[in-house]
């Protein structure tokens, strides 16, 4: 049986592979099936029927693997469910082809065919219907997938070009720029059936999305909020625009109808919503028949106080904050493009609409929220990982692969991995009766912000439980403010209940230097520092403090104090990100947001990178730097696409060279984020 990282390194080199969901489910699978020798060629996610693989609808969602002796399809979301088995020796012929809103891969076998379904992407299915014709060896000559007569007017949603890209080529959204603009188009009847279709289609992928959350982190509750805040996003699409498209309402109505399942007059309608792929003439007319039920929940829930933050995803930062997930990008994404298609729904969108996207852009990524907010959720998050139990499960091995899985830092890691070697020894001479030297768990992490400092410490902390060194394990994150008051006594008694909570874990102090900084004049941070002295040696066995920030100021304050210098003699100095890291780390936002890069955009990305590197300086933000970049870059794609029609995947999911910023144009990111 092949092992699991051999598969991964093979399928992270498949584009489709991308665009995939479950992917530790479809790697778990394929790694239980595949045979020694056998190798994977292509993957493609949609909705098949098979033999003996059904589904409703469409079929069901998962994934079909291309090897070289037989295609596999894995369902979604269960990695012990057996896949349906296809040998490509038994296919007749396999074509593709066109529906109202999808495309089709059909797959004819001697007993029968199966279909793969897939929304939007086509060129997608274009490449995987590339190296399988091959394979199957029944074609004389050459034909263009996707073919169907070529028709006036539009294409339709998610839809190539009629008679689609030729064999070999790559189409204009996945790899060029020169077709990013798509006009505005002048709609039939058969055109808006389509549209309707692809609607329908998004409002199963938004519904899809959400049912993954139903009970998060056991609170059944949490889905509320998701609906709240999505009826929210609703009205500001709307406004006060009371002349709302059929096509509008209607998506609208297709996404909350089974969220808010008691507004329906006929229970089978929620049923069969999403049984077919398209939506006939009688069932759009009982749909509309809801809209003024579900227009005045939409003015119910956003006609209140404008809101400075939505509450789901203020609940998901914070979550991830404490436990290193991803979960604010993958909703906050969801929860952009619904109001993309909300305000696109009709095919067209006026400048007013536009700008409250833009609105809603900065409302849904937070980027509206003041100073206070953010302050508030950090100490939320603090609170919270306070309170984290320890994993009994979690070994030394599996934390230090989660480090050596992080981007960069190999200095940092060898000093991680040589520490370990040295308790190991330690145990060893204890047990067998010779001299030990004492251990420090305390540390200083030196150099430029926006590096893994806190990332580290974190997982420094695992280490150390892991150790059996700490207790829990857990990280405290604390700073001047967090600790310095403004009177006499205060001082100690802050500094004091920030260190108990830090007791059996981490003490995180960013910017430690800020206590005896000459610049602060007579203040109360010589206090703290007395504190926490006093504190480290009566507690020496139960905390770990990691104190960080720049490396001239770092190297002034442990020279400070004679006590700072006898309890910190670990040093783990952090280096800036090369170019090529930082475009790593832009990969990984990328990939949460479930955005694409075209090879265009990866070069002009990777020179305004590399620009600002060569000309940083020590505030340079590294990470942050990543970051505030990746989000100016999503600013100016909605603005690039903010009047497009009709809306695509591709155009939602497409970042261009048109989208990296000119080299000059935010030279005041260069200084941005002084996380550690």
């Amino acid at each position: 049986m092949p092992d699991v990282n051999r598969i991964e390194a093979i399928v992270n080199t498949i584009g489709n592979w991308q665009h995939v969901s479950f992917k530790q489910d479809f790697l778990a699978g394929l790694e239980a099936r595949l045979e020694e020798d056998e190798e994977i060629l292509d993957v493609l996610e949609g909705f098949f029927q098979g033999e003996f693989i059904r589904g409703t609808g469409s079929g069901a969602a998962g994934l079909l693997a291309l090897t070289d002796r037989r295609l596999l399809f894995f369902v979604a979301g269960s990695r012990n469910s057996h896949p349906e088995i296809i040998p490509l020796a038994s296919l007749v012929s396999v074509s593709a082809k066109r529906l109202s809103a999808y495309s089709q891969l059909v797959l004819a076998r001697r007993s029968g065919s199966s279909v793969l379904t897939v929304s939007g992407r086509n060129f997608n299915l274009q490449g995987f219907l590339n190296s399988l014709k091959p394979l199957v060896n029944l074609f004389d000559s050459p034909e263009a997938p996707l073919q169907e007569p070529k028709a006036k007017g539009p294409a339709s949603p998610g839809s190539v070009p009629a008679g689609g890209p030729s064999p070999g080529t790559v189409p204009a959204a996945a790899g060029a720029e020169a077709t990013d603009e798509i006009p505005a188009p002048v709609w039939t009847e058969e055109d808006r059936k389509r549209n309707i279709g692809f609607l329908l289609q998004e409002a199963r992928n938004l519904n899809g999305a959400l049912s993954e959350f139903l009970r998060f982190n056991n609170e059944p509750g949490f889905l509320l909020k998701m609906i709240d805040d999505l009826l929210y996003i609703t009205y500001a699409c709307l406004g006060y625009d009371y002349n709302i498209s059929e096509e509008t309402k209607l998506f609208i109505i297709m996404c909350f109808l089974p969220l808010k399942q008691n507004l329906a007059k006929d229970r089978t309608m929620i049923v069969n919503l999403f049984k077919y792929d398209t939506i006939s003439d009688h069932r759009r007319t009982v749909l509309l028949e809801h809209w003024k039920i579900f227009s005045n929940e939409i003015y119910k829930v956003g006609g209140g106080r404008p809101r400075a933050y939505l509450k789901s995803l203020r609940y998901l930062g914070q979550y991830d904050a404490k436990n290193g997930t991803a979960f604010f990008d993958r909703i906050a994404a969801v929860y952009y493009t619904y109001a993309q298609l909300v305000m696109k729904a009709d095919g067209t969108v006026t400048k007013a609409q536009a700008k409250r996207l833009i609105k809603l852009r900065a409302l849904i990524y937070g980027e509206s929220a003041d100073k206070e907010d953010r302050e508030q959720a950090r100490a939320e998050a603090a609170a919270a990982r306070e309170e984290d139990l320890r994993d009994e499960t979690e070994t030394i091995e599996d934390v230090m692969e989660k480090i050596n899985g992080l981007i960069g830092m190999s200095k940092v890691k060898d000093q991680i991995a040589t520490f370990i070697n040295v308790i190991k020894v330690h145990r060893e001479r204890e047990r067998r009766g010779l001299p030990v030297t004492p251990l420090s768990l305390h540390a200083v992490f030196y150099g430029p912000p926006g590096t893994g400092k806190t990332t580290i410490a974190r997982y420094l902390g695992k280490v150390y439980r892991c150790l059996g060194l700490l207790k829990k394990g857990h990280l405290v994150e604390t700073d001047r403010a967090g600790l310095v008051a403004g009177y006499v006594g205060q001082t100690a008694i802050r500094t004091d209940e920030i260190f108990r909570s830090a007791l059996d874990g981490v003490l995180f102090i960013d910017e430690a230097y800020s206590l005896t900084s000459k610049d602060t004049g007579k203040d109360f941070g010589q206090e703290a520092v007395e504190t926490l002295l006093k504190r480290m040696e009566d507690n020496r066995d139960r905390i770990a403090v990691i104190v960080a920030g720049y490396p001239e100021e770092m190297r002034d304050f442990i020279e400070s104090n004679p006590g700072l210098r006898t309890r910190f003699n670990r040093f783990f100095f952090f280096e800036h990100y090369n170019p090529g890291e930082l475009l790593q780390i832009f990969d990984v936002f990328m990939e949460n947001a479930r955005f694409t890069l075209t090879p265009g955009g990866r070069r002009a990305l990777l020179a305004y990178i590399t620009f600002h590197f060569e000309r940083r300086d020590r505030s340079f933000g590294n990470g942050r730097f990543v970051r505030n970049l990746f989000e100016r870059i999503v600013e100016k794609q909605a603005n690039r696409i903010a009047e497009t029609s009709p809306l695509t995947d591709e155009i939602l999911c497409t970042i261009t060279k048109r989208d990296i910023p000119d080299m000059g144009e935010i030279d005041e990111m260069k200084g941005n984020g002084n996380e550690a």
